[in-house]
């Protein structure tokens, strides 16, 4: 067994270190999505670069303006997607992404520091619109989801070396920290090659078989075969232009949509972004034992733990019971953190004894979010539609996950002021709890499956029963 593993990655670590250069980016946007929670209380403090502290609401959009910028990415991304490929599009996040830590380093106003939010939120929105169809375009079939999963992996190191960071350095420190390691992406991405497919799609078909000797570390006679199947998949997909109707134009494609369009809502609206973006703070508000910047560096190590095993499970379990399960035990640990809360602020319960819950319940709900509900929709993005309306599918996908998003972001501490810190997190079991229905009964298995027999299974009509005569 040993002698095989070591074969297969002898084969395979090409793609694997291919993957991880791209996926380095969103390293810096994880980094800049968790910056909220340590700076928040910054901003509060004698060591804020403002003149005044901010209001309640002028810190909610902080937060939630990161995610409306990500709603830019995809309307940037799919109209050049076709134009100059996946690689360019890919290197062009540095822009904006370096664009924002150079604004939030000079920021001395509120204004500045909304520009910097924004920017942070456009290159998120690009790389979610494009690096999981980059990586499902450079995979193997056996290791589509594993690598795949890689991009949520470095999303949650950013959250951890923000989460690690912040407590023990000022604003401009941990700032400085995130630019700098921002300036490396650029030549990580710039040692990535266009995918296999955009290559041939473009007519470059010698350009494409060096690239696939590359990946698959094979002799190029091995990988012609590969090169002759995605020449022919180019020549039924391609013979006109894609279009938006393309999305809606078979059985197969509207089912997909639908389903990957609700699960990129569904990992919004199961809170991680309000947990992500307010943890500290969070972490206060439900009572927890542990001080709130060392329960966010756990929840930190949490998630990169539990991303390093995502990769081992997402191609060994499968796409549905990974969704169904993680979806079902969020539904249970957001419903059991809201108990708590509403017994220790609205009825005054001692709870002294059991202070150790919540954090307990945060734990579980970031291991499950990191095994299913994170990195399974942006697994099936890239793996349920055909080539043509791929982009355009990815790119709708992404605009709906980052407007659930922004919406939430932005009322959830209104929500909980309101109405109480329980009443918002029973609206998220609520999210969580619907995500479980829908994923154990429509989701349909993708685990192992070609393209080909991936749409073969989509557009499948039940037989109809028998007329008795």
């Amino acid at each position: 067994m040993f002698d095989t593993f070591k074969a297969q990655f002898k084969l395979q670590w090409r793609q694997y270190l291919v993957a991880s250069l791209a996926s380095y980016g969103s390293l810096c946007t994880g980094m800049s999505m968790g910056w909220t929670s340590p700076v928040l209380p910054m901003l509060r403090g004698p060591g804020s670069p403002l003149p005044a502290p901010p209001t309640l609401a002028q810190e909610s959009w902080v937060g939630s303006l990161l995610v409306l910028g990500g709603l830019l990415g995809p309307l940037i991304t799919v109209p050049l997607s076709k134009y100059v490929g996946r690689r360019w599009i890919i290197i062009g996040t540095n822009l904006p992404l370096l664009l924002g830590w150079l604004l939030a380093g000079v920021a001395t106003s509120l204004p500045t520091l909304y520009a910097a939010r924004i920017m942070w939120g456009c290159a998120t929105g690009m790389m979610f619109a494009t690096v999981p169809i980059y990586i499902g375009e450079i995979a193997e079939d056996k290791i589509r989801g594993a690598l795949s999963a890689l991009f949520l992996l470095f999303i949650n190191v950013g959250f951890l070396l923000a989460y690690a960071i912040g407590p023990f350095t000022s604003y401009w420190g941990l700032t400085a920290a995130g630019g700098i390691l921002s300036l490396f992406y650029l030549p990580c991405t710039w040692f990535i090659p266009e995918t296999p497919f955009y290559l041939v799609w473009k007519g470059h078909h010698d350009e494409a078989l060096q690239v696939l000797h590359q990946l698959r570390g094979k002799p190029k006679d091995a990988v012609q075969p590969e090169l002759d199947g995605l020449k022919a998949m180019v020549a039924r997909e391609f013979k006109v232009e894609p279009r938006i109707q393309d999305l809606w134009a078979t059985r197969g494609n509207v089912k997909a949509l639908g389903i990957c369009v609700f699960l990129a809502m569904l990992l919004q609206l199961s809170g991680i972004d309000v947990l992500l973006f307010y943890m500290e703070e969070l972490l206060v508000k439900v009572g927890s034992s542990m001080t709130a910047s060392d329960g966010t560096i756990l929840m930190g190590c949490v998630q990169v733990i539990t991303s390093c095993i995502t990769p081992l499970v997402v191609d060994r379990l499968g796409r549905k019971l990974l969704m169904w399960t993680t979806s079902l035990g969020l539904t249970i640990f957001l419903f059991l953190i809201g108990v708590y809360a509403v017994l220790d602020t609205h009825f005054k319960v001692d709870v002294t004894s059991v202070t150790f819950i919540p954090l307990v319940c945060l734990v579980f709900y970031m291991i499950l979010f990191t095994l299913g509900v994170g990195p399974v929709p942006w697994i099936l993005v890239a793996e349920m539609f055909p080539v043509r309306s791929k982009c355009l599918a990815s790119g709708i996908c992404s605009f709906m996950c980052w407007l659930a998003g922004f919406i939430w972001t932005r009322f959830f501490r209104d929500v909980a002021a309101s109405y109480g810190i329980y009443t918002a997190f029973w609206i998220l079991a609520v999210c969580c709890g619907i995500g479980f229905v829908f994923s154990a009964t429509l989701l349909p298995e993708t685990k192992g499956k070609t393209f080909d027999e991936i749409q073969e299974m989509l557009n499948k009509t039940k037989e109809p029963k028998p007329v008795p005569v």
